[in-house]
């Protein structure tokens, strides 16, 4: 099957697109690449949202220090606290964009 996607996020530090075809998401963002269906999508969105807005003092260094859990076993993201807190934000723009152009496909 060959993957046609929609755009949800592209910027200078990565991008998410979704498959038309098989409803797969893929992210790029630091030095992570992953392809995910879209439960795994929403269980990544909702760790990595919860982990940005955990307490500003584990948040005050610039090291990566912040582990993020993927919903694929035994794999995990490293990550700095800023780039915990925009990889939070990319991911609810995608989220946002993806309900949008399904609303927009019911009027299709």
């Amino acid at each position: 099957m060959n993957c046609s996607y929609d755009s949800l996020y592209f910027g200078d530090d990565g991008y998410i697109v979704r498959c038309r075809s098989c409803g797969h998401f893929q992210l790029a963002y630091a030095s992570i690449l992953l392809t995910l269906n879209a439960d795994d999508f929403e269980v990544l969105r909702h760790i990595v949202a919860t982990r940005s807005g955990e307490a500003p003092q584990q948040f005050d260094h610039a090291g990566k220090t912040v582990v993020i859990q993927t919903p694929a076993a035994g794999i995990f993201i490293l990550l700095t606290p800023a780039e915990v807190r925009r990889f939070a934000i990319i991911l609810e723009e995608a989220d946002t964009e993806a309900k949008v152009l399904s609303l927009l496909g019911l009027f299709a």
